[in-house]
C-alpha cells in the first residue's frame, strides 16, 4: 500500500457577513467512489479513492468544499478484495480506510487552513497557543533548596 497520486479536483470556499461572535467548526469527509485504473505492472493495482471534505462555519458563516482523488498501489489479489468490498459494501475495506482517510484529512485540513486564512475565517483546526497565566503561574512557584534552609537556622 503506498500512494502514487494525489489531486484536488475541485475547491469551492465563501465567506458570509459576520453576525455572530461564538463560531461552531464542522469537519467531515468521506469517499464517494472507488474505482480501478490500469497499471504497468501486471502483479500491481492502482485504486482510485474520489473523496470529499466539508467545513462548515457555524452558524452560516462560511463553508470550505474540496473534491479530490487519492491513488493507491496494490497487489493485485488484495486490490480485488478492496474492489469487491467496495461493490457490495460501499464501504472501505478495513486495513485500507485507515491509511486512505488520515491522507486525505492531512492533506485537506491543510489546505482548508490556508483557504480559512485567505478569506478571514477561523482556523478550521486549533492551533496550539501559549498561556501566559499558565506559565506565569509556574515562575511564581520558587523550588526551595533544603541546604540553604538548614544553613539560614544555623546562623
Amino acid at each position: 500500500m503506498a500512494i502514487v497520486g494525489f489531486n484536488f479536483t475541485k475547491i469551492n470556499a465563501e465567506r458570509k457577513p459576520v453576525t455572530e461572535q461564538n463560531v461552531n467548526i464542522e469537519s467531515n469527509a468521506g469517499v464517494s467512489n472507488i474505482t480501478e485504473l490500469s497499471s504497468i505492472d501486471p502483479k500491481k493495482t492502482l485504486i482510485k479513492f474520489d473523496f470529499n471534505y466539508l467545513c462548515k462555519f457555524e452558524p452560516g458563516l462560511g463553508k470550505i468544499e474540496i473534491a479530490g482523488e487519492v491513488v493507491e498501489i496494490y497487489d493485485k489479489d488484495f486490490a480485488t478484495k478492496v474492489l469487491d468490498y467496495w461493490k457490495v459494501e460501499k464501504k472501505i475495506y478495513g486495513e485500507v480506510l485507515q491509511d486512505v482517510f488520515n491522507n486525505i484529512l492531512a492533506r485537506s485540513n491543510m489546505e482548508a487552513i490556508f483557504i480559512s486564512r485567505e478569506l478571514g475565517l477561523p482556523s478550521p483546526i486549533q492551533m496550539p497557543r501559549v498561556d501566559l497565566k499558565q506559565v506565569e503561574k509556574k515562575e511564581e512557584k520558587p523550588k526551595e533548596d533544603k541546604v540553604s534552609k538548614s544553613e539560614s537556622k544555623k546562623k
